[in-house]
């Protein structure tokens, strides 16, 4: 057999078993972490509605003619949230948060903290929105839709927003209205507030 050949051919082999090796001590790192990791005790992941559930929900249309904005004080570390939205079946909605600067048009003319898009969803469907834990501070989040989309809506805020929620429709106060619109905070009040 020739020498370079015998010499590719244990190469290749010590190749595999290097590969062989990292691929055995990742599975074992992934299960010794799994088993060791815990979540934090404070970690509740608490879904608060700003809205008042016991009501008959109105629809408020969305499309490229109109935008409607909710700003909020969150008092507490959060990783997301969601909106209930009603749709025809060709609906579609974007979802944009901001770290809220100043005014209205301040804020929209910053950086997006998030932004996605939903399409092709179901009536009625929660669409959730996932941020990575962010901290507490002033926030508005900005529903659009490039078709046609329907956000309900309540007219009375929830206890935990107590009046202290803003909608904003086409930068204008929208008032009366409040969309079906829940924060994911990363952990319980102990005071019950949540909004500032």
């Amino acid at each position: 057999m020739n020498k370079y050949k015998v010499a590719d051919t244990v190469l290749t082999i010590f190749v595999i078993l290097i590969a062989a090796a990292a691929v055995i001590a990742g599975i074992v790192f992934t299960v010794q972490w799994l088993s060791s990791h815990k979540e934090p005790e404070d970690r509740a992941y608490e879904g608060v509605k700003i809205y008042e559930e016991d009501q008959i929900p109105t629809k408020l249309t969305l499309n490229r003619d109109r935008t409607v904005a909710v700003y909020f004080d969150a008092l507490l570390p959060f990783s997301g949230m969601d909106i209930i939205c009603s749709t025809d079946g060709k609906s579609d909605i974007e979802i944009s948060l901001y770290a809220f600067d100043t005014d209205y048009p301040t804020t929209l003319s910053g950086k997006k903290l998030a932004n996605v898009k939903f399409s092709d969803y179901k009536n009625g469907a929660a669409l959730a929105v996932s941020f990575g834990t962010l901290d507490e501070g002033e926030y508005l989040a900005v529903f659009s839709s490039d078709k046609t989309a329907q956000i309900n809506c309540s007219y009375y805020q929830s206890k935990e927003a107590d009046n202290s929620v803003v909608v904003y429709d086409n930068g204008e106060l929208l008032l009366n209205c409040v969309p079906y619109m829940s924060v994911i905070f990363d952990q319980t009040s102990e005071n019950g507030n949540y909004f500032g």
